[in-house]
């Protein structure tokens, strides 16, 4: 993998403070909704579709610029957890300045609102709700929601909510009918997301923090999570999504082995992998969507291994002796 000087590449500190890392999720959900439009409105799913639409790109770079300001509001306020969780340290550990990070997170969002009223007013409500509640609820008191165990789920839970609806709204017409074909998807999405607080646990507890996995036992947040998959599943099934119903299918060995085997290894794999499964279905309907992946994937690896000498981000997962 290349590696460079440290310094020379100091300046994409203020690109990664919008925590590229988290756009696969953003953007696997986005393009779900997406690609939902054509299997649920359209009766024919896009399998390998070639054609760049740029409206799409467009909507996905709104998008993506909404959601990671929301990622730095989200750092500004969790600065001392992520001192102890030792992670996120860009600005935690002021290589970026706080009252700096929040001019530009304010300013981005301001930019991809206004845009988005632009192009759409139904995309510009979905995202501005998903901006309240990922970046003001989620964030600020008196609600903080992020650190009460439910929810902290709940948000989630809109927010993917909200880039499903966004993703369906670039491909064509949407109604409140439509919501129900969300459910599967949400269902995936929390699957994962509660698993999250587990490795930060010892983090947060030390914070005050009080998250889903603090609250409970991990065995509680670990059954929460196999639940979600296997409703995810179910519905997928009843509303014949292929999509979402392979990928579950695929991810539900993992999930499985975690209930016997709730090791820290075991609970990294059964995030990072289902993820990886529901993008790469996904991405036998929209290929060049697989480019961008992987152009993200690389940039990410090649900064934090030449800024910060990390391997990251990772599929490998090493057991702890």
């Amino acid at each position: 993998m290349l590696k460079v000087p440290s310094k020379s590449i100091a300046w994409l500190d203020y690109l990664f403070i919008f925590r590229p890392t988290l756009f696969f999720a953003v953007w696997i959900i986005t393009m779900a909704g997406y690609s939902g439009y054509f299997i649920f409105i359209e009766k024919q799913p896009a399998w390998w579709s070639l054609a760049i639409n740029w409206r799409l790109v467009l909507c996905f770079l709104i998008v993506t610029m909404a959601t990671g300001a929301t990622f730095i509001l989200n750092q500004l306020h969790d600065i001392e957890s992520d001192k102890e969780n030792r992670k996120l340290f860009l600005i935690s550990e002021e290589h970026v300045k706080a009252d700096l990070a929040l001019k530009i997170a304010l300013v981005t969002i301001g930019i991809s609102l206004l845009l988005a009223l632009i192009i759409n007013w139904q995309f510009f409500i979905v995202l501005g709700i998903c901006v309240f509640f990922w970046g003001y609820l989620y964030n600020y008191k008196p609600f903080e929601w992020k650190d009460k165990p439910m929810l902290g789920v709940l948000v989630n839970f809109i927010s993917g909510l909200c880039l499903f609806i966004c993703g369906w709204i670039i491909a064509g017409k949407w109604q409140l009918k439509d919501i129900i074909y969300a459910l599967p998807y949400l269902l995936a999405w929390t699957s994962v997301a509660v698993l999250t607080t587990i490795p930060d646990k010892e983090g947060d507890l030390k914070t005050g923090k009080k998250t889903i996995s603090v609250h409970y036992e991990n065995r509680v947040t670990i059954w929460l999570a196999f639940i979600c998959l296997a409703l995810s599943f179910a519905f997928g099934m009843y509303f014949k999504d292929p999509v979402i119903s392979l990928s579950c299918l695929i991810s539900s060995p993992l999930f499985i082995i975690l209930l016997f085997k709730p090791t820290e290894a075991w609970v990294l794999r059964t995030i990072r992998y289902p993820i990886l499964f529901l993008a790469l279905t996904l991405c036998v309907e929209f290929p060049l969507f697989f480019i961008v992946l992987l152009i993200n994937y690389y940039l990410c690896r090649f900064y934090y291994l030449s800024r910060f000498n990390l391997n990251y981000p990772t599929f490998q997962v090493e057991e702890s002796v």
